[in-house]
């Protein structure tokens, strides 16, 4: 038995609720205690850190983000100059018939946009560079010959190509974006295990136990994708708790999947709309800053309603991708006219709300997955790009609190970080980091709410009912920070100290 003691442990049954010490046995809580006790067992002085529940990331990308940290990556990049010069020297490396995909590109960071011209003139190799959203990418002369797409191509249902005067500008979006994306694609069972674990040692280092996340629609093989999962965690392997979302387009081919408690068959994914930063997002009215469109809706409201049903017939639940407020309107229409037949829908992102889906949403059995960074990335140009009405109700977390509705916290790595404490920071201050400045702090949570997004509420997401909380019973997973966000500022710069799993330390600073 292992007894952790010496330090500020919350157990998140209720506010402010702290023990001095957690006995485990096995991978299991067998006691707390309001003193130290003496027994038998193996004593661990937190040496005055913070324990909290295993800290969960309820919507993230696990091959993408660790495809991210070992790729050409522009998130952290401010200037042009150093976007070009970075492609510059990978394309520099590659033989022309190569794909070079490249992450992270931010052109309201950068206030620069990027074409098809200027890729051409650094690079030789078949180039993608993908936004930081990834609903839309810029690709060069070299991609577009490889896939013998033209100027006189025409838009795919939910795929646009973006033309000035008639000449393709390198811009794609959505659909039309992924016929690029899977062409540059060759992973193996053993690269995809490369990108898994180099994930996953990041995450552990940030104190996360368990993600959610989606990858079995992507990478050539659902096959090879589930035999990573298998290889690379579990019981002494490397111990990440996986809530698996399953793609529309391999739902039923996953039937027969041996899924276990490490590995959790969860929800039918699929989309509604694209994202705000390409103008696919899907909203009622025209755009601010271009009122030629409301956005891309991926499905027909036909369509979106056979997609629920489909997942009904296997008695799934569904997991909807939903940025703006058209597109969630006609997802609450069809989950209202096909409701789950046990269990709740689960609403991610949901960027863009008005008080009457909220109304509509409170009185249904749908859970939402908020994604706190979006804020911090957003704002101000969010405001201008749909205007100050439509903002106040952009990332409503406290009204979705209020009203009673369940929401879990995601980062959507590898768009935004994997960091928790970054992504709690976000939601308690909504303001971009490094700025002082605030948007509608109405919606703003406690620190103590936002640390539930991550802990008892993404137990509740994840239907994992002995998880996410410190509770006799209950699993042993833990996060032990440096400092206590509850109780000190600047939550983003705070440490993870350790990282414990099914009773196993699996990080130690």
């Amino acid at each position: 038995m292992k007894l952790f003691y010496g330090g500020t442990i919350y157990t998140m049954q209720q506010e402010d609720h702290k023990v001095k010490a957690v006995l485990v046995e096995g991978n299991r809580i067998k006691a707390l205690y309001d003193e130290v006790p003496e027994i038998e067992a193996e004593y661990f002085d937190l040496q005055g850190a913070v324990m909290f529940p295993g800290f969960v990331d309820t919507h993230i990308h696990l091959v993408g983000t660790g495809m991210a940290l070992g790729s050409v990556n522009f998130k952290d990049d401010t200037s042009i100059e150093e976007v070009k010069e970075q492609l510059r020297n990978a394309a520099r490396q590659l033989p022309s018939e190569s794909w070079l995909v490249c992450e992270g590109y931010n052109d309201n960071q950068l206030n620069y946009r990027l074409t098809r011209n200027e890729i051409d003139e650094l690079a030789d190799c078949r180039v993608i560079i993908k936004r930081v959203c990834r609903h839309a990418a810029i690709v060069n002369s070299a991609a577009l010959k490889a896939m013998n797409i033209q100027d006189d191509v025409e838009d795919m249902d939910a795929g646009h190509f973006e033309k000035i005067e008639g000449r393709l500008n390198g811009w794609v979006h959505d659909h039309a974006m992924d016929l690029f994306v899977n062409a540059s694609l060759n992973e193996t069972v053993d690269s995809l295990k490369r990108h898994m674990e180099r994930a996953a040692y990041e995450m552990h280092a940030v104190g996360l136990t368990g993600i959610h996340t989606e990858d079995l629609g992507y990478y050539n093989s659902p096959d090879n994708v589930f035999t990573a999962y298998t290889q690379v965690f579990g019981k002494n392997k490397i111990q990440l708790r996986l809530n698996l979302l399953r793609h529309y387009s391999v739902f039923e081919d996953l039937a027969d999947y041996p899924f276990t408690d490490w590995l959790k068959k969860d929800a039918m994914k699929f989309y509604a709309d694209g994202a705000l930063g390409g103008r696919t997002a899907l909203f009622r009215e025209p755009y601010s800053d271009q009122s030629d469109t409301n956005g891309l809706a991926i499905f027909s409201q036909e369509e979106l309603e056979e997609q629920v049903q489909r997942a009904r017939r296997h008695n799934a639940t569904v997991a909807v991708h939903i940025i703006g407020d058209k597109a969630c309107e006609m997802v609450l229409d069809a989950i209202e006219k096909y409701p789950p037949i046990s269990g709740h829908d689960r609403l991610i992102h949901v960027s863009f709300l008005s008080p009457d889906l909220i109304g509509r949403m409170k009185n249904m059995p749908v859970i939402c997955d908020v994604q706190p960074l979006f804020a911090t990335s957003d704002f101000p140009w969010a405001i201008d790009r749909v205007g100050e009405k439509r903002s106040r109700y952009a990332y409503a977390w406290k009204s979705l609190v209020e009203a009673g509705i369940m929401i879990g916290g995601g980062s959507d790595s590898p768009i935004e970080s994997f960091n928790p404490l970054k992504s709690i920071d976000a939601a308690v201050n909504r303001r971009p980091f490094g700025s002082q400045t605030q948007y509608f702090t109405e919606e703003c949570l406690s620190v103590y709410e936002a640390l539930k997004l991550f802990t008892v509420n993404a137990a509740v997401v994840g239907h994992r009912p002995d998880n996410g909380m410190i509770k006799a019973g209950y699993l042993a997973d833990f996060t032990v920070l440096e400092r206590d966000p509850l109780t000190t500022g600047n939550i983003a710069d705070i440490r993870n100290k350790m990282t414990i799993v099914d009773g196993d330390i699996v990080y130690r600073q």
